[in-house]
């Protein structure tokens, strides 16, 4: 062991069982990465998961610890590979392990495709030369890669969207639409998809509050740009994930925006009646192309198992709460509404009502026999929530003419799935049904402007 630690050799990962407690050199494929982060002491670090082709599970650990989050490894794409430098074994229990000494240990990552250039892509600030020998052996590991199907982590956590639940930690594979950091909240945000929809939830409050602390339309403190936004898919939900404040510069050194990769261990938490989903300190991050295997089965699986833009929670024989005046057109989702319809457009919808304002009944009774009555609904389904106007002989085709307030409010608590002795001024919890609804989009100030009508939809109450 020690002439061959000497003379700078590799050791291949299945034979670390011989080397416990001393100091050698490795060269792997990194499979997963944590995102660099302050330690609990003085010094920065990251966890690597890696393999060769000696030995593919279990996947050793490195712990690698510097004192500047720059000299941290920053993994850029799938199968991409890492030399390390006098590394120690460790061994607790029967897992082995390995640690990086920010004063002894280097480093050099390499990218992974076949062909590609021989030099790194990054390495440590200490001075780091790569022998014969270690060049053979990063050509030979280049080569195995081309072929070999790496493993896309346990099944024993992983969830999908539509599976989720709070206060539970799980694994999610999705695709990584964008990166943002919300300024009011001083926290990193990704919007995650993976092809399916959340489930829907109750919505809490008191309706009265609606007119000074409206339920807010996403979990980010001001919305993304529409450019931004046109980039996410229309169908399934884009969930909003936030990191913790232990990670500082998260979107500077988060590599995967635009790539399918596994998130493990994370959580979701309801707010204002929305999923938002929380990154830990110790999540970690699994990289996929976009040609593995996982990839291809999940876009298969989701595309397949959904009814066009049907939220997946209703179908083709689906009752609703409302009928609308034309039956055979297809619906859309409200992201397709929001992002990819321009100008004057009519299009069917499958929503739920999660907010009304004004939602007293008293509000829409006039003595001189007018119609002109405006209410404002707030319209939710899987990819987005968005303000909707009802008005003056749409209101009334809606509501099956004037009825008297105690006919309206209770039409109005269906709506909104309120039990029927409680009232606005409660604070009660909403479960709103799914209705169909025509929606009017209308653009004005170069499409800057965006007001959106619900038209041609009656409310069934029979």
């Amino acid at each position: 062991m020690s002439s061959q630690r000497n003379q700078g050799g590799i050791v291949r990962i299945k034979e670390l069982a011989m080397h416990v407690k001393h100091k050698v050199n490795l060269l792997g494929v990194v499979l997963e990465f944590s995102i660099p982060r302050k330690s609990h002491g003085t010094d920065y670090v990251c966890v690597l998961k890696i393999v060769d082709d000696s030995q593919q599970s279990p996947e050793l650990l490195v712990n690698i610890f510097t004192s500047s989050i720059d000299q941290l490894p920053r993994v850029l794409s799938p199968r991409d590979f890492i030399l390390l430098k006098n590394v120690m074994i460790k061994k607790h229990q029967a897992e082995l392990s390995a640690v990086f000494y920010k004063d002894s240990s280097s480093f050099a990552l390499f990218d992974g495709n076949s062909g590609s250039n021989r030099l790194p892509y990054q390495s440590s600030p200490q001075r780091f030369e790569i022998t014969e020998a270690e060049e053979r052996r990063i050509n030979v590991l280049r080569q195995w890669c081309v072929g070999f199907e790496f493993s896309s982590g346990s099944n024993d956590y992983l969830l999908s969207l539509k599976d989720i639940s709070e206060r539970r930690y799980f694994d999610l594979v999705c695709k990584v639409f964008h990166v943002f950091y919300d300024d009011s909240k001083g926290l990193w945000m990704l919007f995650v998809w993976d092809g399916t929809d959340v489930p829907p939830l109750s919505i809490p409050g008191k309706l009265e509050d609606e007119e000074h602390n409206p339920l807010p339309l996403h979990i980010e403190s001001s919305p993304l740009d529409l450019e931004t936004l046109r980039n996410f898919f229309p169908v399934g939900t884009v969930l909003r994930v936030s990191t913790d404040r232990s990670y500082e510069n998260f979107g500077r050194y988060f590599t995967a925006t635009g790539k399918w990769v596994r998130i493990r261990n994370m959580s979701c938490q309801v707010s204002s009646g929305m999923w938002h989903g929380l990154l830990q300190s110790s999540s970690k991050i699994r990289l996929f192309s976009d040609n593995d295997n996982v990839v291809w089965d999940y876009m298969r699986e989701r595309i397949s198992g959904r009814h066009g833009h049907m939220p997946i929670w209703t179908g083709p024989s689906s009752q609703f709460l409302t009928e609308v005046d034309w039956v055979n057109v297809a619906s859309v989702t409200l992201m397709k509404i929001a992002t990819q319809l321009q100008g004057n457009v009519r299009c069917c919808c499958i929503v739920r009502v999660v907010s009304i304002h004004p939602f007293q009944a008293e509000h829409y009774s006039s003595p001189n026999g007018s119609c002109e009555y405006t209410m404002k609904l707030t319209l939710e389904d899987p990819t987005a929530r968005i303000h909707a106007l009802l008005c003056g002989k749409e209101w009334v085709k809606f509501f099956g003419g004037s009825p008297p307030p105690d006919v309206l409010t209770k039409k109005i608590k269906m709506l909104l799935g309120m039990p029927e002795h409680e009232d606005g001024n409660d604070d009660t919890v909403r479960n709103p049904p799914w209705i169909k609804c025509f929606l009017h989009l209308k653009e004005s100030d170069g499409g800057r402007n965006r007001v959106y009508y619900i038209r041609r939809t009656k409310l069934v109450t029979d």
